[in-house]
């Protein structure tokens, strides 16, 4: 059982890594590219992005190994984080200012931070339930 979570943790890793280019896909690919790091900085680009937007599936991921008899811990932060992911990236352009760039940092963490909150009520809930 312990596998099959470690294995569901990591598909919910790679989801919310690519997430934020899915979500830019209607825009083109000139506006996925925004997203990509410029030449001769790839991997550390890519580390420095994906290591925020990791951030984000941590919720997700405390509530796969936190909840056991329901899906509910991991099912609404993964709604919640999955969701403002989407609509935070859909339309966000790096070129507008210089300090756009700043948001690839913020947003993560805040996705993160509401993703918390969910977990916590998806456990409230569970733990109602159980009380039943």
């Amino acid at each position: 059982m312990e596998n099959h979570k470690r294995r569901w943790a990591f598909v919910t890793l790679v989801f919310m890594n690519l997430l934020p280019y899915a979500s830019r896909v209607a825009g083109g690919w000139a506006w996925v590219a925004q997203y990509l790091p410029d030449p001769g900085h790839e991997l550390l680009g890519l580390l420095f992005f994906h290591g925020f937007y990791s951030t984000a599936a941590i919720p997700v991921i405390l509530g796969i190994f936190r909840g056991c008899r329901s899906t509910l811990p991991w099912l609404l932060p993964l709604i919640v984080v999955t969701m403002l992911t989407v609509l935070i990236n859909h339309d966000y352009d790096l070129a507008s200012d210089a300090q756009a760039a700043i948001g690839l940092v913020v947003f993560p963490l805040f996705t993160m931070t509401i993703g918390f909150l969910a977990l916590g009520l998806g456990l409230l809930l569970q733990w109602r339930s159980a009380r039943e």
